[in-house]
């Protein structure tokens, strides 16, 4: 494969059915590609921050390339008319209001992990600009003040919370939204892991630097002194894509050591070192910077990689390749200089075979319809202890399919639960600690605000309990009542409750309970991977899957 160089520069769910016979039925990184050469003062040859492109010169056969992928410390992007790069002039952006693009460069976390953690969040906000759900949009939210997204009706305390979200008061709020800003309307106990929260924060500065870095250009000033060393774009495109991330970095420079030519490691591990061991795993993005340290003319091969830089003449000059290591093995690289190997300019290259792919856990959350208690038939009233352990898990939806499951004691439906009239119902509640949400259950069959809801909203991690009287005989359904109620019913999280009347049911031969469910998940019905929920689907009423006990 060819390589890439560049310079250095409750909605409808419980449609519950028991059947008790016979008297009832109740988230690839593209190629990257580029090359050029600039010259370098040997001072500055050593690259300080990456400039993301914006226009480029490319050739008739190839399209101009974009990046993809935000770097953490990109400066704003400025339109090339010449085969000259230049850095984008720095714009003052006084605190405690950050540009969007310098919070960019505040976080620490991984964005494509922060994906995953905004499945989270994404019931009840968009990262589309201008479409806020139950919670506001939260496009472009660094740098913004808080309670001023526009068209969102924001609660008294976060209008008048006078925060402006960067990084730092992003974390704060995350870990303990209510602490934060008392009296907010957010039902969310917060983040509680330290990489959770940078993750999502990079993630959401991601999209907000994607969305904003135009809106911070400013025009390049002309300078009496050079300004400081930069990496900047490539302007001709040698490939199909300059856009990459690179997994593994290395910066070679050539010089003389022990008589000989060679090349000689700069910075990590391989400071110093003379022809240096570089390494990679099958896969990776492997990007290389080659500095002339002597001024005779050098490049960089990997041969068995289909991998070779531009020749850089003059000392100072640099120029940087990106590739993929396609093949594992132990390979060399050298320069290609006529009589530049034979001298001493070759080195080693392992690439370390691709780990097999872990298989992906799904946990079998489907109730048989064979399990539920017997009939209690004639007894006194007495008390009946309940526990409900809320959990999420990745479940089982279809064939190479899962979907990320809220449930009740880790089965859908919520166990069957069995009482008479008369019976007092002591009810524990417990949330798992790895629960991102807050959790609660609604029993239809209690009388009481909520069917014991506004009692029993649990932490995660915590625990609650309360007791109410069985007083009139049916089957009920109960639910999870925290807000977005219907995304956590949607997701898994409902039962029945059967109170039977004094002297107990007739007798049956058998007993079935079966609840039907609709699943509204991001990806269509028939597609593999891991699905999520849709909150758009569940508001139009058009769920993918319609199921039965999960």
């Amino acid at each position: 494969m060819p390589a890439s160089s560049q310079t250095d520069t409750e909605p409808g769910k419980s449609q519950a059915e028991t059947a008790l016979t016979p008297t009832a039925q109740n988230a690839s990184i593209p190629e990257p590609a580029a090359s050029q050469e600039s010259k370098r003062q040997p001072a500055s040859a050593a690259p300080a921050v990456q400039q993301a492109p914006a226009t480029q010169q490319s050739s008739p056969r190839q399209p101009p390339a974009t990046n993809h992928q935000p770097h953490a410390a990109q400066a704003a992007p400025e339109s090339q008319t010449s085969g000259q790069g230049r850095a984008a002039s720095p714009s003052p952006s006084p605190y405690p209001s950050p540009s969007p693009a310098a919070a960019v460069t505040t976080t620490a976390g991984d964005p494509a992990a922060g994906r995953l953690v905004f499945r989270k969040c994404q019931a009840c906000h968009s990262i589309e600009a201008g479409k806020n759900m139950l919670g506001p949009s939260l496009a472009g939210v660094i740098g913004r003040k808080a309670g001023t997204e526009p068209n969102y009706n924001y609660s008294p305390a976060m209008k008048g919370a006078d925060i402006v979200w960067n990084a730092q008061t992003l974390d704060r709020y995350l870990k303990d939204p209510a602490s934060v800003v008392p009296g907010n309307k957010m039902p969310f106990p917060g983040l509680k892991t330290d990489h959770d929260r940078a993750d999502v924060i990079a993630f959401l500065a991601a999209s907000s630097g994607a969305a904003t870095a135009p809106t911070t250009q400013q025009a390049p000033s002309p300078a009496p002194t050079p300004p400081p060393p930069v990496s900047q774009a490539p302007q001709t495109v040698t490939g199909a894509d300059i856009g990459y991330v690179a997994d593994a970095k290395y910066t070679l420079r050539s010089g003389i050591a022990e008589g000989r030519m060679v090349y000689i490691g700069v910075g990590g591990a391989i400071d110093g070192k003379v022809n240096p061991v570089l390494t990679a795993v099958e896969g990776q993005v492997v990007q290389l910077t080659l500095i002339n340290g002597e001024g005779a003319e050098h490049d960089v091969v990997f041969p068995d990689q289909d991998a070779k830089s531009p020749r850089v003449t003059g000392k100072g000059a640099s120029t940087t390749i990106a590739f993929r290591a396609a093949r594992s093995g132990d390979f060399v690289y050298y320069c290609s200089v006529p009589g530049h190997r034979l001298a001493g300019m070759e080195g080693q290259f392992i690439v370390t075979p691709r780990a097999a792919p872990q298989t992906v856990v799904e946990a079998d959350i489907s109730r048989e319809p064979g399990d539920l208690p017997p009939p209690i038939g004639k007894r006194d009233p007495q008390t009946v202890r309940v526990d409900l352990l809320s959990v999420e898990v990745e479940g089982r939806l279809a064939e190479g399919t899962t979907f990320g499951y809220w449930t009740f004691n880790g089965k859908v439906p919520g166990p069957f639960i069995r009482v008479r009239v008369g019976d007092t119902v002591e009810i524990h509640l417990k949330n798992s600690a790895d629960s991102a949400m807050i959790h609660s259950v609604d029993f239809h069959a209690a009388t009481g605000p909520g069917g014991g809801a506004a009692s029993l909203q649990v932490d995660p991690g915590g625990e609650k309990s309360m007791t109410w009287k069985a007083l009139v005989p049916g089957l009920f359904v109960y639910h999870c009542a925290t807000p977005m109620v219907a995304e956590h019913i949607a997701n898994g999280m409902y039962g029945m409750i059967l109170v039977e009347p004094e002297g107990g049911l007739p007798p049956v031969d058998h007993e079935f309970y079966v609840m039907q469910g609709e699943i509204y998940s991001d990806i269509p019905y028939g597609q593999h991977g891991s699905a999520e929920f849709s909150v758009e689907k569940l508001l139009d009423e058009r769920p993918e899957y319609f199921v039965f006990n999960g």
